[in-house]
């Protein structure tokens, strides 16, 4: 699929995420809460593939990517480092194809946005991702309540 296809699915499915559900942003839910959300938008968009949230499995086993500790946003049992992406467009099993990962980002989350970077450049270099999307979330009092696409990732 065309990266201008991908683009366009992805703004239509942002655009129906604030049309139905800005009382999310407006209420400034949980960034989960918010990517189950537009997960949902975005299995409308894209009746192709499987949108997951959190997926974590490449095939059977667990996601692992060379990430730093700090990075990776779950540990295993033996303390080492897994990646949960917040959102994926894929034909889940281990050959894939794997579209898309998604970052979600609450806009002025003091964590910033390097480890939600790495975890896209990891997914599109270790597990083939064709594209990987940030996507930052406006929920803070007084300002607009809005979800976009940040930076894509191609």
């Amino acid at each position: 699929m065309e990266h201008r296809e991908v683009e366009r699915r992805v703004a239509e499915a942002l655009d129906a995420f604030e049309r139905e559900d800005s009382y999310l942003l407006a209420h400034d839910l949980n960034e989960r809460c918010i990517a189950g959300r537009i997960a949902f938008h975005l299995q409308l968009a894209f009746p192709e593939w499987s949108v997951d949230v959190e997926y974590n499995r490449d095939g059977a086993e667990p996601k692992r990517l060379e990430l730093s500790d700090d990075c990776a946003n779950v540990t295993d049992d033996d303390g080492r480092a897994l990646v949960v992406p917040d959102i994926i467009v894929h034909q889940r099993g281990r050959d894939g194809p794997n579209l898309m990962g998604i970052e979600i980002k609450k806009a002025g989350d003091r964590r910033g946005v390097d480890c939600d970077r790495a975890r896209i450049h990891a997914l599109q270099s270790v597990l083939r991702y064709r594209y990987g999307a940030l996507v930052e979330c406006e929920t803070r009092p007084g300002r607009a309540h809005t979800v976009e696409v940040r930076e894509w990732f191609s």
